[in-house]
């Protein structure tokens, strides 16, 4: 058969390079080793990590604190959440205030753990609703973080209208209650550092990981950063509010973002074998930027406020099984001239859960 040169010269090279390839293998089996050289390079960066973590940020007095003895953790929560917005403003004849809130949401979640690091997806069983929440936790003895997305845009009704008039004077006590002109966002980061955080463990009453066994307390050091947006339509009120709206009530959109401090305290009750319960209350002060979008501009407000965290749980964990329930409420508040903003939002939580592969 006679094969063409350069087709010829293409088959000798290829065949030169398997060769020189394969006698290089055989002396130096670095190419096929390498998947398992990354799989070790990275368990042994996970193991120093863990043990840098374990030396600096969890250590712990075992009387009082029973360390985490597995590796990983399932749970699976109901969640019951409400949330509201108020919005005040002064108009000509009176102080108008518009509540705005959702019906309760049931949600079901997911959530895994390992050691100290907890990824949750939540959905609304009702499916009524256009609404996500993305959770996800890291907590030791000494610190903590929680990471949060939230997003609703439907099903909100008009639960309070106050100081609304008709063209007669008369107190406007009859409207649509349904209203879907709003629609928000949320998201953000918590951060907490814990003193007594030998004795005192703030993830066996938020996150199961280990247990406290004899009952303390702890001062709590936090720092939040987070935003918000709210989008308002006036234009889905009753044309007999829409008319005697105040002018500062008639926003396109407000979009702020909020640093903040918070200093406050946190206790462990023991009240029996495996059993616990936990308040936490934390008073913030923060500054806030703000973005205001009106029918005839924008405004933009820097300004200093407070707001209010409050946490409760009541578990019980044999270190290997735990049910508990727990309830986190948030209280956010915004003040301008001529304008006045208070948003709640809180969530109560039935979860049970699993460790497995112990240590």
């Amino acid at each position: 058969m006679n094969i063409p040169g350069k087709y010829l010269h293409i088959i000798l090279t290829a065949t030169i390079l398997s060769v020189g390839t394969a006698s290089y293998a055989q002396k130096d089996n670095s190419w096929s080793s390498y998947p398992d050289k990354i799989m070790g390079l990275t368990q042994q960066g996970l193991e120093k990590t863990s043990h840098i973590i374990e030396k600096y940020l969890d250590e712990k007095d075992s009387v009082y604190v029973t360390p985490n003895r597995y590796r990983l953790t399932l749970m699976t929560q109901y969640t019951n959440s409400y949330e509201y917005y108020r919005f005040s403003a002064q108009s000509p004849y009176s102080t108008q205030s518009i509540t705005l809130a959702p019906s309760n949401c049931d949600k079901l979640g997911f959530y895994i753990g390992w050691k100290w690091i907890f990824l949750g997806w939540s959905f609304d069983m009702d499916r009524n609703s256009a609404k996500n929440d993305w959770n996800f936790s890291f907590y030791t003895s000494k610190v903590g973080i929680d990471l949060f997305y939230r997003e609703r845009s439907e099903g909100f009704r008009i639960r309070a209208l106050d100081g609304f008039l008709d063209k007669s004077g008369n107190i406007i006590d009859k409207y649509n209650p349904h209203f879907d002109g709003i629609s928000v966002e949320q998201k953000g980061v918590n951060l907490y550092y814990i003193f007594n955080n030998k004795y005192f463990s703030y993830p066996a009453a938020y996150s199961q990981t280990t247990n406290q066994r004899i009952s303390s307390g702890s001062f709590l050091l936090g720092f939040n950063y987070s935003e918000q947006s709210f989008r308002l339509d006036p234009s889905y009120l009753d044309i007999h509010i829409q008319q005697g709206l105040a002018a500062d009530l008639k926003f396109n959109r407000i979009r702020y973002k909020e640093l903040s401090i918070n200093f406050g305290y946190s206790y462990n009750w023991v009240f029996a074998k495996d059993f616990l319960a936990n308040l936490s209350l934390t008073p913030a002060i923060g500054y806030k930027d703000t973005k205001f979008r009106f029918e005839n501009g924008k405004e933009f407000i820097n300004n200093i406020n407070f707001d209010f965290i409050s946490r409760a749980a009541l578990v019980y964990n044999n270190t290997r099984y735990f049910v508990g329930l727990s309830i986190v409420s948030h209280t956010y508040s915004y003040r301008k001239t001529g304008l006045s903003i208070v948003n709640g939002f809180g969530t109560i939580n039935v979860y049970t859960g699993i460790n497995l592969f112990k240590k």
